[in-house]
């Protein structure tokens, strides 16, 4: 009989040895992982430093940590059964904070309490400590790490639209320095953020008396955190506000696309990358087809930039909802975050409804009843009419059903339309102009295609159905309504994450089925394959351009439009060719013709990150044109002083008119965008602005005509405030003062002419060469 007492001990000691051994495995596993986070928080605070403080930095990154991402994450441990990685941990708990704040802040504004609004998160954090239990939940591992490869990924792809947008505004004129550097929009922004500091409800403060129903959350975010902080609103809306929003968005794309391709290293970064600056295949060299990555609207609207990371949100939750992977406090959860979404942007609500009606819709077909979906499609329903009744007071800003009218405001229409009587459409163009638009898009996320094909397979996961839902309602949102500033575009901004988050899930079952451990390496040559051959196609059209301009030649036929999706597609084909011979050259694992679609996919997405990249690695110094009537101007240096001179001298109580009604003006009308005053005072103005006003917006809708066409509807209070600057009397002055309350004029002589009686008649508090504000007796 043989013994085995020699070998009991030799195994017992080199276990014990084994738990004695240092796990330096583990730990530079770890360390990897932390240095891709350190490298991605350096290029933050780096592109942070190009127009901000060192203190408003070091401030506002304080709250985002200890006010807002602690506290929410303590929220989103304690209502979620799973902890799957810190990643999707700390970008959740980051939005569920800024959830709470919101409505904090909204339900102590009518106190006049908004400054306190922080100190929601010391309950949430004595209470964490305090109970064991909830201690324990919060302290705990996570139970799927990110591999340290992953890590770096999702830091490089997360740097992509911050860099792509920060380091672009940084090289930019710092805010409010140039007048040639301007934009209307964000000094709207920033005079919304200023009136909900201290307006309950929310007011348009560059015209007195005319409250604001809008998706005004992110406005009462804003002077939340700048309540906190002590920041600069100029700082919050422009420079530094926009990035800890975007990094929590995109870090929230990779938790999704990991909910429906689990365990995939590559899929989550590059749903992240197509999400944040890819999506579009930009075939014409002359002409860039309409680009709805993350890069191109988060800055110029950062109600978008909370509202597309609250959607992503609800799209997590409502996955493990549906999947019946939850506890009783992801549907109280998923039920706050529905509030807080319901006045961050419009488009929001909407597309979740529409997913949630599909579940139910498949679930019929399948002679099932999604009990927990139709619920959640009641509550839901229910907040969004009382958000329409309360934060949009009835108005639709112009929204109306218009059928594929989309179609003939981008894309190439413009350039191949014939020319029509005023208010009609050319139909052959703006076919053309879907078809191409709709290739562009398609292309870039080609996974989609994958989906399409494989129904059966994921039609009995309301998970995946719930998304495709909202990518359904996302594009047709866009496609069957109008608005006339184009914000239907806003529906498929809104899907454009869970759309990329779907492709690179399709993408990820066709690598899936190679069942090969280096498939990686065939997605990173197809990416970079794609890229490449979207390169030569453009360069081998640039090279033999028709004979339009573009497009249409001189006889007003059209040319050029087919041939540059050949080059394009069949180039793609062959990396995809290549690829799939070089992996089976090397004896890997996966049929052909599997690997061979996977690749052409992949390709696709790869082209549309092409000329983002390639903006990126050219970005210079920008070269600003001269001044001219022909676009809206900003203030001067100073300008924006004689602004911030009144926000420092006078009360929050105090009026001011001034003589600056137009951004522009010239043989188009006058842009009635002007908010700047407003917003830099911080104060309200008699009349400074009219545009997107409820009052201009349901004129606009009423008539059809451009804001910029319409008079302000109350002239007489216009002609009493112009009469002050122009033709000055002791009279005048009065009645700007007992009627209207008035108490100091910011006179702009660049506008209109300006009175010397003024000197006379009011006291001069504040003089540069092109602003005087005066304080009336």
């Amino acid at each position: 009989m043989p013994s085995t007492t020699a070998v009991a001990p030799r195994s017992v000691s080199t276990a014990e040895s084994d738990k004695r051994r240092f796990p330096w495995r583990a730990v530079g596993r770890n360390l990897v992982k932390y240095a891709a986070a350190l490298a991605l928080a350096w290029l933050v605070v780096w592109l942070m430093a190009g127009h901000a403080s060192e203190d408003s930095i070091v401030a506002l990154l304080r709250f985002w940590v200890l006010g807002i991402t602690v506290p929410g994450t303590i929220l989103w441990r304690l209502a979620s059964p799973f902890r799957h990685n810190l990643v999707e941990d700390f970008a959740a708990g980051a939005l569920v904070g800024v959830s709470v704040l919101m409505l904090v802040y909204l339900a102590i504004a009518p106190l006049g309490l908004q400054q306190w609004a922080w100190l929601w998160a010391a309950p949430v954090l004595m209470v964490a400590v305090a109970v064991p239990s909830w201690r324990r939940r919060c302290l705990s591992r996570v139970e799927r790490p990110i591999s340290p490869l992953t890590a770096w990924l999702v830091a490089a792809t997360c740097a992509l639209p911050l860099y792509a947008i920060g380091h672009y505004r940084n090289l930019l004129p710092a805010p409010y320095t140039d007048a040639r550097s301007n934009s209307p929009d964000m000094w709207f922004h920033q005079a919304l953020a200023a009136s909900a500091m201290r307006d309950f409800p929310l007011q348009a403060p560059y015209l007195q008396g005319e409250e604001m129903d809008y998706h005004y959350f992110w406005h009462q975010f804003t002077a939340a955190t700048a309540w906190a902080t002590g920041v600069d609103l100029t700082d919050l809306v422009y420079t530094i506000g926009w990035v800890p929003l975007l990094l929590a968005g995109c870090a929230l794309i990779f938790a999704l696309t990991d909910r429906i391709a689990p365990g995939s290293r590559w899929a989550g970064p590059l749903a992240i990358a197509v999400a944040g600056v890819g999506g579009t295949v930009n075939v014409y060299p002359s002409v860039a087809l309409p680009a709805d990555g993350l890069t191109n609207y988060v800055w110029g609207s950062p109600t978008q930039n909370l509202g597309g990371g609250l959607a992503v949100l609800m799209a997590l939750l409502g996955i493990d909802l549906l999947r019946g992977r939850s506890a009783p406090g992801t549907w109280v959860l998923f039920v706050l975050i529905g509030v807080a979404a319901s006045g961050s942007k419009a488009t929001v609500l909407p597309l979740i409804i529409c997913g949630l009606g599909l579940v139910v819709f498949i679930r019929i077909f399948y002679r099932r009843f999604a009990v927990g979906a139709l619920a959640l499609v009641a509550v839901l329903s229910a907040i969004f009419l009382a958000a329409i009744v309360v934060v949009f007071g009835n108005h639709s800003s112009g929204l109306a059903v218009r059928p594929w009218i989309t179609f003939a405001k981008i894309g190439i229409y413009p350039l191949i339309a014939k020319d029509v009587g005023w208010g009609e459409y050319d139909h052959g163009a703006m076919w053309i102009s879907a078809i191409t638009t709709c290739g562009a898009l398609l292309l870039g996320s080609a996974g989609l295609l994958v989906l399409a094909g494989t129904t059966a397979r994921w039609f009995r996961d309301p998970g995946m159905v719930f998304l495709v839902g909202i990518s359904i309602a996302g594009f047709g949102g866009m496609v069957l309504t109008d608005q006339p500033g184009t914000s239907q575009m806003y529906f498929h901004r809104t899907a454009v994450p869970v759309i990329a988050a779907l492709a690179a899930a399709g993408a990820w079952m066709l690598v899936f089925w190679f069942a090969d451990r280096r498939s990686g390496i065939a997605v990173l040559a197809s990416v970079l394959g794609g890229a490449g051959a979207t390169a030569a196609a453009r360069a081998i059209v640039r090279a033999n351009p028709g004979d339009g301009k573009p497009f249409r030649r001189p006889d007003g036929t059209l040319t050029g439009l087919v041939v540059p999706w050949l080059w394009t597609v069949g180039l793609l084909a062959l990396v995809a060719l290549i690829v799939t011979g070089l992996w089976k050259l090397a004896k890997r694992r996966g049929r052909p013709s599997r690997i061979a679609m996977a690749s052409f996919v992949l390709a696709g997405m790869g082209a549309g990150l092409l000329l983002p990249i390639q903006a990126m690695a050219n970005y210079e110094q920008v070269t600003l044109p001269p001044l001219t009537d022909r676009y809206p101007l900003g203030p001067t240096s100073s300008q924006a002083d004689a602004a911030r001179w009144l926000r420092d001298h006078t009360s929050p109580g105090d009026l001011v008119a001034t003589n600056a009604h137009c951004a522009a003006k010239n043989t188009l009308g006058c842009d009635v965008r002007h908010f700047w005053i407003s917003a830099l005072s911080e104060r309200h103005v008699l009349v400074e602005g009219w545009g997107y006003t409820n009052t201009i917006n349901d004129l606009v809708a009423a008539t059809g005509m451009s804001p910029n066409g319409l008079p302000f509807w109350d002239q007489q209070k216009l002609e009493e405030n112009d009469r002050a600057f122009s033709s000055p009397t002791r009279d005048n002055l009065r009645l700007l003062r007992t009627k209207y309350g008035v108490r100091w004029l910011y006179a702009d002589p660049n506008q209109t002419a300006v009175s010397p009686n003024l000197d006379v008649l009011a006291t001069v508090r504040f003089r540069a060469p092109d602003a005087v504000i005066y304080e009336l007796p």
